[in-house]
């Protein structure tokens, strides 16, 4: 058998470029598969008439750097290890990975060159993804099918109230869902919907974060579920700017949301207005008011377990829908709200006792939140005309 026949055949159907060039600046090529001249474009007569054999003149880029890095790895005892650009017969330009070992006896290289334009492609493409990620202004999380997080933009690896350290969606959010249950969530997302739902994070006397999420399932053709994205909104830039509550609008909304979705509960709508306001602006100032209507957000948020929500309906007004407790659970709040009224206040120099009128009305699915809304003002008025600073219950 004629080796040198054989080992030809065997470099010609391999199937990258198989080269073994001069070390010299042009790196001249002296030997080159057929699968190199296919991916190049020309005939090895072409390359040697417009060449000369020049390997270095179908580079597109700067090669004086390459130049330099191959000096190195000599010096080194290294082998090379390049991706670059060449430029086909065509004019087409296409990315390589080159692999080189050096043959000191020789001065000469053995080569091998694939071409991995594809996956620079796709680099490309995940990279322009991640930029147009990044530059949206929402926090963007996504995972795997079984919810362990594989992604997170800039936003949301910057966001302060986020557990960096969590592994899964439910690991994040599955604490601060409001009005949901996550494992509803994560299942109808399985499935194929599209879910929206708030999360609230807090710390003891005030929310740190809100948002409005959207969990969207990523899918295949054939429909079945690859990764899970969640986008989110914030909602405290849209909130109530001297409590961080959410707006009226928000609180409509989730009651409406709550009980779509929970039909079988119920649960309590309080109004909770601040006695003599009014005078407390007149006597102490504006600034002074404002301090009294965030030292009452502090006390609410106290109140507060995670599905119940509250928003600051108007100057001296909250309303708060309490879930998933009774009657006397209630009450227990509300006196706890109206025990900390006893407690004097110090602003600015000032000292201030608050008192709290109450009014309250149970709720569920079949009442809308403007009936509500009536009820407990019914209840309220009721107690502004009895002295103030207690609480009652509407009565039919």
């Amino acid at each position: 058998m004629d080796f040198n026949v054989y080992y030809k055949e065997v470099l010609d159907h391999i199937h990258s470029g198989v080269l073994y060039c001069k070390n010299d600046p042009y790196s001249t090529i002296i030997y080159a598969n057929d699968y190199f001249y296919k991916m190049i474009g020309y005939t090895a007569k072409e390359i040697k008439d417009n060449f000369d054999n020049r390997f270095a003149d179908l580079v597109v880029d700067d090669v004086s750097a390459i130049l330099i890095a191959i000096d190195e790895k000599i010096s080194k005892k290294e082998d090379l290890d390049f991706e670059f650009r060449l430029r086909k017969k065509n004019g087409e330009i296409f990315w390589v990975h080159d692999t080189a070992k050096y043959d000191r006896d020789n001065n000469c290289w053995y080569v091998t060159i694939m071409d991995i334009t594809e996956m620079k492609s796709l680099d490309y493409e995940r990279e322009r993804l991640e930029f147009y990620l990044n530059s949206i202004p929402n926090k963007i999380v996504i995972s795997n099918a079984q919810g362990e997080i594989i992604y997170k933009n800039k936003r949301a690896q910057n966001c302060d109230y986020y557990n960096q350290e969590a592994k899964t969606f439910k690991e994040l959010i599955g604490s601060h869902v409001l009005g949901q249950s996550y494992d509803d969530i994560f299942n109808a997302v399985i499935h194929g919907q599209t879910i929206n739902y708030e999360t609230r994070f807090r710390s003891q006397f005030e929310f740190i974060g809100h948002d409005k999420n959207y969990l969207i399932p990523i899918t295949t053709k054939d429909k079945k579920g690859v990764n899970y994205m969640q986008v989110s909104k914030n909602l405290l830039k849209y909130s109530d700017s001297l409590t961080l509550f959410p707006t009226r609008l928000m609180f409509e909304y989730y009651y409406k949301k709550y009980f779509q979705i929970n039909q079988n509960k119920d649960g309590y709508l309080c109004i909770v207005d601040l006695d003599d306001f009014k005078a407390i602006n007149d006597n102490y100032g504006h600034n002074v008011g404002d301090e009294v209507i965030c030292a009452t957000a502090s006390r609410i948020v106290l109140l507060l377990e995670r599905e119940d929500y509250v928003c600051r309906y108007g100057g001296d007004e909250f309303v708060i829908l309490f879930l998933n407790c009774d009657k006397e659970k209630v009450v227990q709040k509300i006196e706890r709200l109206l025990k900390m009224s006893k407690k004097t206040l110090v602003l600015k120099g000032n000292k201030i006792c608050l008192g709290y009128s109450v009014g309250v009305t149970v709720v569920d699915n079949t009442i809308d939140f403007n009936q509500a809304f009536q009820k407990a003002d019914q209840a309220l008025y009721e107690v502004k005309q009895n002295g103030k600073n207690q609480v009652m219950f509407f009565k039919n």
